[in-house]
């Protein structure tokens, strides 16, 4: 994909909020000169505008077509479509990151990164997260586009902010960060890079998934986790 349908494919998922030129840096691997002039060009065009702030581009009008809906990913298509970005999210962020499907009594993490540091960890993958998640409170609304904030209560000192990547119009998974509370607690003030970290790698992930075959059932769930609809 060229950078500037990439652009365009960001800005179409955007239309309300729009995207900031570091947003796009970040999601286009650009630098700024490089993101402004793409810019400059779809604005002569006119496919972008700036929104009355100045501080983001918003599509100036439909800039593509409905796309089919995707089936629901099976775990093992999930995984392979999200693991270099979980990589690199985790490498970016400095905190473990999780990937998580629905369950009946919250989210089953499906795929975990470790933070990348010395400290002793403990694999989450297989287990539950509760309704009161922040990646379950994700799901559960898959189509705001924002990412969750909770506290985590058997560990004080950290919290998770999660966002969702819908795959059909029923049907989300979640991303999520798990880091000290300091930093990700949005009254912090310094939440708002951690945010745009995981949007963006829940954008890149959109695209993987966009690019696998269809799968209209759960074959590769894990033994133990929960099937959608079972």
């Amino acid at each position: 994909m060229s950078h500037t349908a990439a652009a365009i494919r960001l800005l179409a998922r955007n239309p309300e909020r729009g995207v900031t030129v570091h947003r796009l840096m970040a999601y286009l691997g650009l630098p700024a000169d490089s993101v402004r002039a793409l810019l400059r060009d779809l604005r002569s065009e006119g496919l972008v505008r700036d929104d009355p702030d100045g501080e983001a581009c918003l599509p100036a009008g439909p800039l593509a077509p409905a796309e089919p809906p995707l089936a629901p990913p099976d775990c093992n298509d999930l995984r392979a479509s999200a693991m270099n970005w979980a990589d690199a999210l985790a490498a970016r962020s400095g905190m473990s990151v999780c990937l998580a499907v629905p369950h009946p009594v919250g989210v089953q993490i499906v795929h975990h990164v470790f933070r990348p540091d010395n400290t002793p960890q403990q694999l989450l993958t297989g287990g539950i997260r509760p309704a009161t998640s922040a990646m379950a409170r994700a799901v559960a609304a898959p189509h705001d586009r924002r990412c969750v904030y909770a506290a985590d209560t058997g560990r004080p000192d950290d919290a998770s902010l999660a966002t969702a990547i819908p795959c059909t119009a029923s049907y989300a998974v979640a991303l999520g960060l798990t880091g000290p509370r300091r930093r990700l607690d949005p009254s912090s003030g310094g939440s708002a890079r951690y945010a745009e970290l995981l949007l963006d790698t829940a954008d890149a992930i959109t695209d993987a998934l966009k690019g696998r075959p269809a799968c209209g059932t759960h074959a590769g769930t894990p033994a133990g986790s929960y099937r959608r609809g079972a």
